[in-house]
Order: C-alpha cells, then structure tokens, then sequence
C-alpha cells in the first residue's frame, strides 16, 4: 500500500520551520516507541510504523478538507501521530513517578506493571510529554499542551469536554488548533489500524504466549485482513474458519462502528470539519488463499 503524505507536504509548504521541527522528532521517536517492546514483545505493533498508519488513516479521513487546516493544525496532528503510544514504552522510573500523579496502585510483579501500562498509556503519553517536552525542540508550552491533549485523546478520553478540548485552542497569540477534531482524528484512525499488518505473524510465537487472552486477541486481527476506507464507510474484510475468532471480529467491528460515531459527533459538534464516513461494515469473505 502507498502511503498518503499529504499533511505532511502541506506542512512543508506552508511552515517550512514547523516542518523541520516535526522532522527532528521523527528520529527521536523511533527510539522512544521502539522501547513499548520492553512490556510487549508480543503485543501489536506500536512503533514508528504504526504512526505513519496512523498518518495514513488522517490523510483519508481528512480528504478534501487538507487544505481547510492550517499549518498549526497540521503540526499538532504530525506530533499527535507520531507520540501518541510513546506512554507504551516509558521508563521503569517514569512510571512509577506517572503511576503516582494518577494514582495508579502499585503493582505486584512484572506482569501488573506491563497491564498498567497497557491500560493507562494515553495519560503515561500525556505525562512523559510534559516532562520532556522541551527536549523535542515544541516551539512553546502551548504546542506542548495541544500535543498532549491529541496524544490523550486517542482513548478513555472525553473528547466532547470543552473544558480538556476546546474548539480554538491557542497556540501562538492569533493562532489556534481544532483540538477536538485533531483529537478525533488520532482517535479513529488508532482504531481503524486493527488489521493483520499489524501483526507480522513471522516476528511472534502465538502458541508460546503467556495468556490465551493475548493468543486469542493476535488470531482476531489476523483474522482481519484490511480496513478500506471510502468516503462513505470503513469496510472490514476478514476471514476465519475458527466460530469464536469470527464472533471476535463482529465484537471489534461493533466497537469500530461506536468510535466512528462518537468521532463523527465531535467534529460535527465541535470543529467545523466533517468525518464522511458514516457506518462501518463487516465483510466476512474467504479468498482464493484460504483466508
């Protein structure tokens, strides 16, 4: 699949600085995200490549309406994509600084720590993004915030909450961000990235992981095979001979089609941008190759 880098060329166009500054972070986060191996070894792929799915996911859900943003906008959601997971992968010593301020109970072992983790990592994002902020060359504590607030916003966050995301938030005196529709954005398309190239199934043991819930959710997305977007729907196309990985995939679409909603509602309500799609729909098909 060619990937659409289209936010990132308007960037570049029309704040060549920003741009830069969003480039130095690239390489910066590679190293940051890759350390979510540290807890998962065999959980779904947040490094790097997952951002620019994630990238790729905005480019179609934004559409024709790229060039309604304006090059802050365009940062904070290249920032947002990019740090969004890096709460996955922080310190031992972070977290427990983290675990405090969100009054996290202390975990019994290894295994504790890696599911809270797994559970809090929007608000540890949040939390190591203000802490170190200032080393990723964000022009100022506002792009800081706007950064963290889309980076929060990705899941368990109530996007609709004026007071956490308000519709001009600034960023620079006379310019601001649609926190809630860039928010919106990360959210849907962190939840539209759920198929089988998440997964590359040669890298992982699936038999030798340690919980059959782990076993169980890594055959589900395998079982999916892509996630088309078009302008009206989000088509899931997946196949699994296994009845309780095929009802998987249904539970996973439905909870698909309650995000597209509540993103949809947001930008409605809160941004003056649209997302198009209006329903999600499960095909269930076997190809040629079995799947």
């Amino acid at each position: 699949m060619e990937l659409d880098y289209g936010i990132e060329r308007r960037l570049a166009r029309c704040a060549p600085e920003l741009h830069d500054r969003y480039r130095d972070c690239v390489v910066v986060s590679q190293r940051m995200l890759s350390r979510y191996e540290n807890y998962f070894p065999d959980f779904t792929d947040h490094t790097a490549l997952h951002s620019l799915d994630i990238l790729d996911l905005c480019n179609q859900l934004i559409g024709s309406q790229l060039e309604k943003l304006t090059a802050e906008d365009l940062y904070i959601l290249l920032m947002g994509a990019l740090f969004h997971d890096v709460g996955m992968g922080v310190s031992v010593a972070d977290f427990e600084e983290f675990r405090q301020v969100l009054g996290i109970p202390e975990p019994e072992d290894d295994n504790a720590r890696a599911w809270a983790v797994r559970d809090h990592h929007q608000e540890l994002s949040g939390l190591y993004l203000e802490k170190y902020w200032h080393l990723m060359d964000i022009p100022n504590g506002a792009y800081a915030r706007a950064v963290i607030q889309v980076c929060r916003g990705h899941r368990k966050t109530d996007l609709l909450d004026e007071r956490e995301y308000p519709p001009a938030f600034q960023v620079e005196p006379g310019k601001t961000v649609s926190l809630p529709y860039l928010a919106a954005l990360i959210c849907l398309a962190d939840e539209l990235d759920i198929s089988a190239d998440r997964n590359i199934s040669f890298l992982y043991d699936v038999e030798h992981m340690p919980s059959a819930r782990d076993r169980r959710e890594f055959h589900k997305h395998m079982a999916i095979r892509q996630v088309e977007l078009t302008p009206e729907l989000a088509i899931v196309h997946a196949w699994s001979d296994d009845p309780e990985i095929r009802e998987g995939v249904r539970d996973v679409t439905d909870k698909l089609r309650e995000k597209l909603l509540l993103c949809r509602r947001v930008a409605a309500e809160r941004s003056a941008f649209v997302i198009t799609q209006t329903d999600v729909v499960l095909r269930m098909e076997k190809t040629e190759a079995g799947r």
